[in-house]
Parts: structure tokens; sequence; C-alpha cells
């Protein structure tokens, strides 16, 4: 761990691998380190009275995770789209953001909601 604390840009690292087995910068995880599972959107039936959902994240972001497994959970369908994997999709990120890379950013038929929490999702989606 000591040569992390020297190599790691991330002055939260230590914090984090202790609390989810890797640092936000996602340049070190512990040996236990398994990444989260999250299932595969609902598919998109014709007749769907959900929006187009886009979901601009990353896979170790928690709000990420959080945010796929609520709409996974209430059968709402969407696309996931990897920032990390994907440098377009990061720069119309940027764009929507001032210049960050915030995940999850969404794209709900042109309506960008940015790290939403579940409740302000629901308010979103009609769910409450």
């Amino acid at each position: 761990m000591e040569d992390r604390k020297f190599i790691c840009p991330c002055y939260r690292h230590e914090r984090d691998i202790a609390e989810t087995g890797h640092c936000i910068c996602h340049l070190f995880v512990s040996d236990a380190y398994r990444p989260v599972e999250v299932g595969s959107p609902p598919i998109r039936e014709e007749g769907s009275p959900w929006p187009s959902i886009m979901v601009y994240g990353a896979n170790w972001c928690r709000d990420t995770v959080r945010t796929r497994r609520f709409l996974n959970r209430h059968g709402i369908p969407y696309t996931y789209v990897e920032v990390d994997k994907d440098l377009q999709a990061a720069q119309k990120v940027r764009e929507w953001n001032w210049g960050y890379l915030s995940t999850p950013t969404l794209d709900i038929e042109g309506r960008i909601a940015t790290e939403p929490s579940d409740d302000e999702l629901a308010g979103i989606l009609g769910l409450e």
C-alpha cells in the first residue's frame, strides 16, 4: 500500500480502497476486488410508455451503479454508454456539465439530468 501513496494521483485512494475495494481513479484495487455487477437494461418494447433514456456513466462510479439499478428495478429501458470507453460520449458529457465528466449524466429525450438522486429520477419519470 505504501507505493500506492506515491503512484496514485487520487488523494482519496486509501479510504476508497478500504470501503469499496478500488480507488476512485480506479488505478488501484484491493486483491479481493470484484467489479460490481449490474444487470442488463430492460429491453425497450414497441409502444413503450417510457421516454428514450441514455445513461452516460462509468462502471466504477457508485452513482452510476445506483442509477442503473434503480432503472432496472423499475423495468425502465435505457441505453448505457460507458464514458471510459467512448471518448465522444465523454466529450458530450463534459459539454453538458461545464467541462466536468460528471457521472451519471442522463439524456432523457433531450432533458439532461446530472447525477440525479433516486427521488429526482422518480420525479422526472413520473414514478411518484
